[in-house]
């Protein structure tokens, strides 16, 4: 039986499948720093191992009791608390 070969790199619309994030917030992870990525020409990828390490990152703050939230309601100006 064959091995299946790992991706090396991903673009983002492979990250948004992958990790359920959306666009928007891979943007804010990637610029507060939590996910590294890089251009090839205009188009970003990650390498899988950077993706992982987000995810895990992700998941350790989660269980200290303190989750990562990139897109607060607040922050985003949510009006619908208010009506």
């Amino acid at each position: 039986m064959a091995k299946q070969l790992e991706p090396l790199i991903v673009p983002m619309a492979g990250i948004t499948a992958l990790t359920g994030q959306s666009k928007p917030v891979l943007h804010d992870a990637i610029n507060a720093g939590d996910l590294e990525t890089f251009l090839v020409g205009r188009r970003r990828f990650a390498r899988i191992e950077a993706i992982r390490a987000w995810v895990d990152k992700l998941e350790a703050a989660s269980k200290a009791g303190k989750p990562i939230c990139y897109r607060s309601r607040e922050a985003l100006g949510d009006k619908r608390e208010a009506a």
